[in-house]
């Protein structure tokens, strides 16, 4: 049943005056008991005037999620697909675009800088590893134990010599066994070495944290000087970062080297996987990219308009250099 919510002034006071006939019509005559009953039960006579109910929407079937970038890492390769590899995340993976004229689609057809899905990864970008998949087998039934006398086999010899170590790789080396990945590369090395030396996959030990006492709360006011303290003492701790980053760059452009530099129309950033990076304030977050759309999602408006601002000066030099 079609339901009209617009209809025209003449027909909506023409069906008043009939609903006001007809009701007249219909008390004329009646008892005081069956007027009372109409008047509490009027539905009977008021059912060729009342609109019905709309039907219940049905709910939409939610869209199906997203593959995960790990699936789309393992994927096999589709030759009707376009051919070139895309950074998915660290993982990489192949383009889901069609192919056009030739082997790519539109976008990857001039350039392609995560090389091909179907060749080796370009070994002088820094991959993510897959996580290996491991086969779960069923449990043997356990027989009768049996003393065996079991030689403990040395720790593992690591393939690379920590000297030969990248700066990232020497970081995500402290990292796993729970050591300071800061400093510079030789202060890495000096720091795994030691370490290596003690014992490889020792257990530290875990010391507990003492127990603080607990503290009376603080005013409103208290808190509030507290927290404009604390904001002067981030902001300091930012500069002093942002000074010892570029005095640390001068000194060993090596600790650096894996920073990436990322050009978006003719602006330059520092990029971080997907996430971009100021390139005078390297710590800011700005925005990350779309590998597919080759834009950048800004965090807020005011880093989009210091974009543009970064844009029209870099603009306006060059007009000047041109002029003389």
């Amino acid at each position: 049943m079609v339901i009209v919510k617009n209809i025209s002034v003449e027909a909506h006071n023409a069906h008043i005056r009939d609903l006001f006939r007809d009701t007249l019509a219909r008390v004329d005559g009646l008892s005081q008991e069956d007027f009372e009953r109409l008047r509490d039960d009027p539905s009977e006579f008021l059912a060729g005037y009342l609109l019905p109910l709309p039907e219940k929407s049905v709910k939409r079937p939610k869209k199906a999620p997203k593959e995960d970038v790990i699936e789309r890492a393992r994927a096999a390769f589709k030759p009707e697909k376009c051919h070139a590899r895309i950074w998915n995340s660290g993982y990489g993976c192949q383009c889901s675009r069609k192919a056009g004229d030739g082997d790519f689609c539109k976008k990857h057809v001039v350039h392609h800088k995560w090389g091909l899905y179907n060749e080796p990864k370009p070994e002088d970008i820094q991959w993510k590893c897959l996580p290996v998949e491991v086969a779960v087998e069923e449990a043997p039934v356990e027989a009768a134990p049996v003393e065996v006398a079991v030689e403990v086999a040395p720790a593992p010899v690591e393939d690379m010599p920590i000297s030969k170590m990248k700066v990232a790789e020497l970081r995500e080396k402290l990292k796993e066994n729970g050591l300071s990945p800061k400093g510079k590369k030789k202060e890495l090395i000096e720091r795994l070495e030691e370490h290596m030396a003690a014992g490889v996959g020792l257990p530290r030990e875990v010391i507990p944290l003492e127990e603080k006492p607990k503290r009376k709360p603080r005013k409103k006011k208290e808190v509030k000087k507290k927290e404009e303290k604390d904001e002067e003492i981030i902001e300091k701790e930012a500069e002093q970062a942002v000074v010892e980053r570029f005095a640390q760059l001068e000194a060993d452009p090596e600790v650096y080297e894996e920073m990436e530099v990322y050009e978006y129309q003719d602006v330059e950033y520092y990029i971080d996987g997907d996430e971009i990076y100021d390139k005078l304030n390297p710590k800011r977050k700005v925005g990350t990219v779309d590998q597919d759309e080759d834009i950048i999602l800004w965090l807020s408006q005011e880093c989009e308009r210091e974009h543009e601002e970064k844009r029209g000066s870099q603009g306006d030099e060059t007009d000047v250099s041109d002029s003389e």
